[in-house]
């Protein structure tokens, strides 16, 4: 049964399946195990995310247009993170000789040192590349908790 709660979450046997009506600092409630595909997808009303204890999952695109999310605090129990997951911004600049850079902004992660999602988060860091004529460079920065 599908239950919307007071700060504009709507979630469905403790599955958060959309966070689109929410503003300002989100916490979700303790009982949140997983985050849909795109269920912040484009709210440029949210400031920060705060995940509890227990969550496992975060869907793909989770956050992705979310150009306000100024950080993210992510416990040790996420596993597994969906495509661009924790992207929430991506611009492509082509320039004048045809050089083509993709930008990915991340929010700040805040998360346990060793963890699943600071292990996830070092090998976005890691991927910066540039092949031929294109590019793409990761802005990411985390904080430990």
């Amino acid at each position: 049964m599908e239950i919307t709660l007071e700060n504009g979450l709507i979630m469905e046997n403790g599955v958060v399946k959309s966070g689109k009506n929410c503003e300002g600092d989100i916490v979700l409630p303790e009982d949140a195990k997983a985050i849909a595909p795109k269920a912040f997808y484009n709210n440029k009303k949210i400031t920060s995310l705060t995940l509890p204890e227990g969550l496992t999952s975060i869907g793909a695109y989770a956050v992705s247009g979310c150009k306000n999310l100024a950080y993210m605090l992510i416990p040790g129990s996420v596993t597994d993170i969906g495509d661009h997951g924790l992207m929430k911004k991506f611009e492509s600049d082509v320039g004048f000789t045809h050089v083509m850079e993709n930008k990915e902004y991340y929010p700040l992660i805040r998360c346990p040192a060793g963890s699943y999602v600071d292990t996830f988060m070092q090998q976005i860091r890691q991927s910066d590349s540039w092949e031929d004529s294109h590019g793409t460079r990761h802005f990411v920065e985390i904080e430990y908790i």
